[in-house]
């Protein structure tokens, strides 16, 4: 490959959100949702043990851009922190209204 079609890295702003579970009902896949309407699966050897603790957080994820199964995918070189769940309105104990909260 010649140094110019080498992949450039993207940095992409947005909310980590689950994606897939296996049978046993674990996470195994999470996809970073960009603030420009971006979907990236998220890929590399950090992504299971530091980004599937941040689900609902808002990161900024740099990364090379990669296929996986036909999808736009990034295999995560470094990623910051921006807001926790609560900045991106994924409040615990939000009020539908009428009394039903999100959770219960």
């Amino acid at each position: 490959m010649r140094r110019s079609d080498a992949p450039k890295s993207l940095e992409v702003t947005g909310i980590v959100l689950p994606s897939d579970w296996d049978h046993a009902g674990r996470l195994v896949e999470v996809v970073l949702y960009g603030s420009d309407e971006s979907e990236f699966v998220l890929k590399g050897p950090r992504v299971k043990d530091e980004l599937f603790k941040l689900c609902h957080y808002r990161l900024r994820v740099t990364g090379d851009p990669v296929e996986d199964k036909g999808r736009k995918a990034l295999e995560v070189l470094h990623f910051e922190i921006l807001g926790n769940e609560t900045d991106c309105g994924y409040e615990t104990n939000f009020d539908l209204g009428g009394g039903f909260p999100l959770s219960w």
